[in-house]
């Protein structure tokens, strides 16, 4: 299994975003949100992540930065926990703390929140 976060799964489409904060289904799971949505992508990838940290709670950039290259390493070692969608999906992937959590803490969140999502999926289907 490859444990690369290549840039075919990073969500970068301003209208795929604006379509994804419109139409999106969301769970949350404290320090984090995730909105998702089907979607047919132009790439190959099963799925396209967007990784947010407002300014609105971190203020300083190193702050954000730091949060943020956390969220792409659990996201990208704990990828193998999410069930294969049926479909291509777009997530965004929102940090909602207005602290630096350590990085145990929000490993057990993000956790938590692929279950929950893949159980919110199976009662879909």
């Amino acid at each position: 299994m490859s444990y690369s976060f290549p840039k075919e799964e990073k969500l970068t489409n301003s209208k795929q975003i604006d379509a994804l904060f419109l139409s999106g289904r969301s769970l949350k799971k404290f320090p984090f949100v995730l909105t998702y949505m089907p979607q047919s992508l132009s790439s190959e990838a099963s799925r396209q992540v967007l990784i947010i940290a407002p300014k609105r709670n971190l203020k300083l950039a190193v702050s954000r930065n730091k949060v943020k290259r956390q969220m792409r390493e659990l996201y990208r070692l704990q990828r193998h926990r999410i069930k294969p969608a049926p479909q291509q999906e777009v997530w965004a992937i929102r940090y909602l703390g207005n602290r630096i959590n350590n990085y145990a803490f929000m490993e057990k969140a993000f956790i938590e929140l692929i279950e929950k999502y893949n159980e919110q999926r199976q009662e879909a289907s």
